[in-house]
């Protein structure tokens, strides 16, 4: 029986579903405030960013997993430049379409305030066409690292920032969540559990036994989902993918907060962009449109068009011929061959 869940790719086992029913039935109330819509029962879910590649989302619904946290974006350790990732659209459209739940993270590595609400800006606008029914999770990592731009913040810095991002996205009418390791959140000892603790937690912990062999995280704050295993093997996926139990779902699915809704994405494009990350201002040698996603087909996509001396920030390039810019924290493209670095 041993790492049986790691290894099968048919579907969930029975003892798997049976012990997330047995979960539903014993579950404490919410400690944090819950939404209207939201159930003390427990649910089955992964979180996915590009290094899965191109899912098949049919798949892994009929597998039976619940819910999906999609990475949305991240903002580079070392230089802190702010990028979305390359599935993000495709991943959340599908996940949408197939009938899952779905929430959102996003990988941070502010260093102040301003980084931070950026970040929280730049994920709710771009779920706000996507029906976001989970939470949408502040994850931060890898601060020790002395490459790390955040290596030199303390605790209480790095929980302000978590605080900043986690509040504007509340304020984004989201239900904020924060993400960490249990070694990181036990006693305190990296985040200030105390402050974060009025938010959902997903706690990290990947016991050699995973669940339902391993029944719970042996975290013993308030949690409120628990990544137990990054080796999961979930058809539909090529690889290992993350798997989550949460101890809370939701009656129903939330509408999208943008009624014009997002364009459709395509695997292929997803699949086949890579973005050489930059950091500079660019202006058009002509009037150039700026729009929600690299293509011409739609003209729904447009966002605002540009004229020469109108300067925007670019932070990639693409083998795709279409750059990536920022304008009002919000991500766009435009076409690489209109664009010039400003001197």
């Amino acid at each position: 029986m041993k790492n049986t869940i790691h290894r099968k790719r048919a579907g969930f086992n029975a003892l798997l579903m049976a012990a997330v029913l047995l979960l539903s039935a014993m579950l404490p109330l919410p400690a944090v405030q819950a939404a209207p819509n939201e159930l003390v029962q427990a649910a089955l879910g992964i979180d996915v960013s590009r290094y899965q590649g191109t899912i098949n989302w049919d798949q892994v619904a009929a597998s039976g997993v619940q819910f999906a946290m999609i990475r949305v974006g991240f903002r580079t350790q070392a230089t802190g430049v702010l990028n979305e990732d390359p599935y993000a659209r495709y991943n959340l459209q599908e996940a949408q379409r197939v009938g899952l739940k779905v929430g959102a993270y996003f990988f941070s590595a502010a260093v102040n305030e301003a980084e931070a609400v950026e970040e929280a800006v730049f994920t709710a606008n771009l779920l706000d066409k996507y029906r976001i029914t989970f939470p949408v999770a502040y994850d931060c990592e890898g601060f020790r690292n002395t490459t790390s731009r955040q290596y030199s913040l303390g605790k209480d810095v790095r929980t302000a920032l978590a605080v900043r991002f986690l509040d504007t996205i509340a304020a984004r009418g989201y239900t904020p969540m924060f993400y960490a390791s249990r070694n990181e959140m036990t006693d305190s000892r990296d985040w200030n559990m105390d402050i974060l603790n009025r938010y959902k937690v997903w706690v990290a912990q990947y016991p050699s036994e995973p669940f339902p062999l391993t029944p719970a995280s042996t975290y013993t704050g308030v949690q409120a989902m628990w990544q137990y295993t990054q080796k999961a093997a979930i058809p539909g996926i090529a690889g290992e993918v993350d798997m989550n139990v949460s101890y809370f779902n939701y009656d129903g699915f939330a509408e999208a907060k943008d009624v014009n809704g997002a364009p459709v994405v395509s695997a292929g494009n997803a699949a086949n962009v890579q973005y050489i990350d930059v950091n500079e201002v660019v202006t058009p040698n002509t009037k150039v449109n700026l729009r929600t996603a690299p293509g011409t087909e739609d003209p729904a996509t447009i966002v605002v068009p540009i004229n020469p001396g109108d300067m925007v920030f670019r932070t990639g390039i693409g083998n795709n011929g279409w750059s990536r810019v920022l304008l009002n924290g919000q991500v766009l493209y435009a076409y690489t061959q209109y664009l010039q670095k400003v001197m």
